[in-house]
């Protein structure tokens, strides 16, 4: 038994000490102390590189001791299979020959005795089933091979039997030639078809005619070899995992099998995926295409990226910068766009905020230089407002400003709402429905009045100046200062009228005066919706009343529109200071009349001038008469809406005149002149050259 066991205990003593000790041990016990022993190997063939095994070694002696060894190492069968090289000598293997790995066994790819057959890997003296079909070898390889057979490495395989079915999936047409090669044991077929042998290994690094394969690569696919002069290298698409390769394509397609400290060595261009199952990958951020595994995942990167992180699943990665030439555009997937393509819903801009990182963002990204609830947009060089590099052409909620620099819950005075943009008014409005005519108006700018028409129940109306037309009519002299919302008003009408809604009305005229207990010229009690203001009746559902009083009974104010309050005492509303559409108190303004912002000290500036802070001081804009002070408590000049010079900064529409009169009576006035005039002209003409010639 010892003696049968002595050649295998010779291998296991030339790869490790622990064989050594073993032998010695078995030899001692065997001779000096009778002990009887039995070896036996529970291995079939032996696969993988490293070749565990298990050598049992039961001995049992006189007396019942029990003695068991437990090797794990090489197997008994690896041991006799195994590729010896020799510089002489019969079955060997030439030195540096055994370099035919099959799942992880050694095979000879040439004997050293030059007339010996290479067949199944191995060197014999005889031509086993006549597979070796070119004849007797001259240089200890075969050329050709028999029906059955194909030509592998220098050597014949069969195709049915190991070794040769780890490397041939089906035989061929032809005889010696592998029909179709086990792509999954990692093997492609030779692209040149005219070429002896057939299936290739795709960690060959050495060239077999146009084609290479990749070291430490366990799968691919073979390279099109058309109009190739040279060498082409597979395309590697799993890599050794028992070597813990990663798989890495270059830029220009060629893959590679790498440690994973050289996956990625600037530590940002390329993301790790480690699966042992489905294969290492190192994917580069900028590799659109990726690589796909044998469970048909593809992990890629993004064109144009610089730097990224892992997806949390198969899929693009995270990019997180891009080339130089590219701005990270946000979204589910981020992607890199050039300048020109960073359009529409989304703009171009260097987040300084982020080392200079160049990034596309939405309209929407207020803190990136956008605009809240901005849909679309386009750069702009200069901001029209502190922080903006955009102009916004539509908001996704709210109403596009007249300056397009912000959506705006409430449109500024001078605009009205129509398709989520704040339109200009007619020129002569605060405020105006439905359209920009003349008579849309809903509110006036301090010092004109809200006519409505004739019958009095429109809600619309035009504007025309304080004290003038119908609101001068049939007022005393010097009566006509009560001021209510920031005009003034008619207080004393001539005898046999009182003001109603700032109007001298006759008493028992067609329009209704039963409101008004009428005085000489006034009112000094009002009933229903209308207040006693300025000695007259106002109704406090509609201008001028509503400005100063919201509700009512029995002519009594009930809610002042000052304060949302009932008066104190039951007495009168807060006289809010100039300007001042809302406040608590004489000094405390909460909101300002059209044509006026709040400043310093909580008090309200005309558009036009400036509010003389100590700090951050505001300053107006020349004809603004709408507008709103500077974001973020900075000082500088108002935000101008709406100018009356027809210079709106964008607005796109102008309102009330510097001289008073609304812009229509201008033109009006205008026209008259030159109709005068033209009259005037024609007229001396005749007179002097045609009457002069009779």
């Amino acid at each position: 038994v010892i003696g049968g066991l002595y050649r295998p205990l010779r291998f296991l003593e030339r790869h490790a000490a622990g064989a050594l000790a073993l032998r010695k041990q078995v030899q001692r016990s065997s001779v000096q102390r009778g002990i009887m022993c039995q070896f036996t190997s529970p291995l079939g063939r032996v696969h993988g590189t490293s070749g565990l095994g298990v050598l049992w070694a039961d001995c049992t002696r006189p007396r019942t001791m029990f003695i068991k060894i437990l090797w794990i190492g090489c197997a008994l069968q690896l041991a006799r299979a195994a590729c010896e090289e020799a510089s002489t000598g019969a079955s060997k293997c030439a030195v540096g020959k055994c370099n035919v790995w099959l799942s992880g066994t050694k095979y000879c790819s040439q004997c050293v005795t030059p007339a010996e057959y290479l067949i199944n890997g191995a060197c014999s003296t005889a031509n086993t089933n006549d597979a070796c079909a070119s004849g007797q070898p001259t240089d200890g390889t075969c050329k050709s091979c028999k029906t059955g057979y194909f030509l592998y490495e220098g050597g014949c395989y069969a195709q049915s039997s190991p070794p040769g079915n780890i490397i041939c999936q089906a035989a061929g047409d032809t005889a010696g030639v592998c029909g179709e090669c086990k792509v999954a044991n990692g093997f492609f077929k030779n692209p040149d078809t005219a070429a002896k042998q057939s299936c290739i290994a795709c960690n060959r690094t050495e060239p077999m005619g146009l084609v290479v394969g990749v070291a430490d690569c366990s799968l691919c696919t073979a390279p099109s070899v058309e109009g190739a002069t040279s060498p082409k290298a597979v395309v590697c698409t799993k890599c050794d995992t028992t070597a813990t390769k990663y798989l890495k394509k270059a830029d220009d397609g060629t893959t590679t099998c790498v440690a994973e400290n050289q996956c990625d060595v600037s530590g940002t261009a390329y993301y790790k995926v480690s699966d042992a199952t489905k294969g290492n990958k190192c994917i580069s951020c900028s590799d659109a295409a990726g690589i796909t595994d044998a469970a048909g995942e593809t992990w890629k990167g993004v064109t144009g990226c610089a730097k990224c992180t892992k997806p949390g699943s198969a899929g693009a990665a995270i990019c997180t910068e891009c080339q130089a030439d590219k701005y990270l555009k946000a979204g589910d997937t981020p992607s890199c766009v050039r300048g020109a393509d960073c359009n529409t819903e989304f703009f171009p801009v260097v987040d300084e905020s982020e080392n200079n990182k160049k990034v596309c963002v939405s309209c929407g990204t207020g803190n990136k230089g956008g605009i809240t609830n901005c849909k679309t947009c386009s750069p702009k060089t200069s901001a029209a407002k502190e922080g903006a590099k955009i102009t916004c052409t539509e908001c996704t909620a709210n109403n596009l400003s007249p300056l397009k620099d912000e959506c705006m819950a409430t449109c500024p005075a001078g605009t009205y709402v129509k398709n989520k943009v704040c339109a200009p008014c007619h020129a002569s409005c605060a405020s105006c429905q439905a359209d920009d005519t003349e008579t849309s108006c809903t509110a006036c700018y301090p010092g004109y009045s809200l006519l409505y028409g004739t019958d009095g129940s429109s809600a619309t109306g035009r504007c025309v100046k304080e004290c003038t037309g119908e609101f001068g009519v049939h007022c005393i002299t010097g009566q006509c200062d009560g001021v209510v919302g920031g005009s003034r008003y008619c207080k004393k009408c001539e005898h046999g009228y009182v003001p109603i809604d700032g109007v001298c009305t006759a008493t028992g005229a067609v329009r209704s005066t039963s409101m008004c207990t009428a005085g000489e010229g006034v009112c000094t009690g009002c009933t229903g919706d209308y207040a006693l203001l300025s000695s007259g009746c106002y109704n406090t559902k509609k201008l001028p009343g509503s400005s100063v009083c919201t509700a009512a009974s029995n002519g009594a104010c009930t809610t002042c529109a000052a304060n949302s309050k009932a008066p104190a005492g039951g007495s009168s509303c807060p006289t809010c200071p100039d300007g001042c559409a809302k406040c608590s108190d004489s000094s405390a303004c909460s909101e300002c009349l059209p044509g006026y912002y709040k400043g310093t000290g909580n008090k309200c500036f005309k558009c036009t001038e400036g509010d003389n802070a100590s700090s951050n001081a505001i300053t107006g804009v020349e004809s603004c008469v709408s507008c709103a002070p500077p974001s973020g408590g900075a000082g500088g000049p108002v935000t101008c809406y709406i100018k009356a010079d027809n210079n709106s900064d964008g607005s796109g529409g102008d309102t009330t005149n510097k001289g008073g009169l609304p812009t229509g009576a201008i033109a009006g006035i205008s026209v008259a002149v030159i109709a005068v005039v033209g009259g005037l002209v024609g007229f001396l003409c005749w007179w002097f050259v045609c009457r002069g010639k009779a």
